[in-house]
């Protein structure tokens, strides 16, 4: 295996005997300078195949220890779930994983909303959630909040989403690009379609239009939040009100307040990164 390119002292991009590019993690391995030829494989503990490019920053950010955790939870539900997951699911999950850690070292606590909806309309990947919060406490030696086992489902629902919605809706790139175009119009901004919270928005929109799409709506009991959210950010009810309008037009979609709730969440947090600029 030939290391063709340093990601950080202990992941590197590189090349196998076919020719393939992967992510190599092993101890050391981006310590020599490139391109070099590994003698011992041994030192290699994981290998990954079809990362998309936008992830390599990421892994600067992420212990071993923490992209170890997410792989394993990652090879668990592989052996669960039956659709394909996407390839970059390790990464999305260990980003998490390590921001939820983060929340809980500088104690704060982020309610769950969809907690209900996920426990009983994914059951599998509720019960990897679960788990996943357990193999955490165990290995990292971190208790996470009972919540984070159905924010990690969402990962997988997510996942899934990636590699099945496409095949089955297929202007679902053009349903994406014009929900993106409707938040950078409504909020004057230029939204870099390159970037991780981009690639983070786009997937939670796809759980949104897969909810559509299997005709479940969101019916926990969120109203007081939804209110809230409304009037502390009128601006961004006014522009998930244009999604709506859209959906409901192209799609014949109509998205409940719960569906809107959901989308200013993740409206707010995409406009609060710093690769949107104004």
């Amino acid at each position: 295996m030939k290391v063709i390119k340093k990601i950080n002292n202990n992941i590197a991009l590189c090349m196998d005997d076919h020719h393939r590019e992967l992510i190599a993690v092993g101890t050391g391995i981006g310590f020599h300078a490139c391109p070099y030829e590994i003698e011992d494989l041994n030192v290699i503990q994981r290998t990954f195949y079809d990362v998309d490019t936008m992830y390599y920053n990421l892994l600067n950010e992420l212990s071993i220890e923490v992209l170890e955790v997410a792989a394993k939870i990652v090879d668990i539900a592989r052996m669960k779930i039956d659709s394909e997951l996407s390839p970059n699911v390790v990464f999305t999950l260990a980003d998490h994983i390590n921001f939820a850690i983060e929340r809980v070292r500088k104690n704060i606590h982020i309610q769950t909303p969809l907690y209900n909806d996920i426990q009983h309309l994914y059951e599998t990947e509720f019960a990897l959630g679960e788990s996943a919060v357990k193999m955490i406490q165990q290995t990292l030696k971190v208790k996470l909040p009972k919540g984070e086992a159905c924010n990690i489902a969402m990962h997988f629902v997510n996942a899934e989403t990636v590699t099945s919605i496409s095949s089955q809706m297929p202007n679902n790139d053009e349903v994406i690009h014009e929900i993106t175009d409707l938040i950078g119009a409504d909020f004057q901004i230029h939204i870099d379609k390159n970037s991780f919270n981009y690639s983070r928005f786009v997937s939670h929109v796809l759980y949104l239009l897969k909810r559509q799409e299997k005709d479940d709506s969101i019916s926990s009991e969120n109203k007081t939040m939804f209110d809230y959210v409304r009037t502390q950010y009128p601006k961004t009810y006014d522009c998930a009100l244009h999604i709506k309008e859209y959906l409901t037009s192209e799609m014949d979609w109509e998205l409940h307040d719960e569906e809107l709730l959901y989308l200013m969440l993740h409206i707010n947090r995409l406009c609060a990164r710093e690769d949107c600029h104004r």
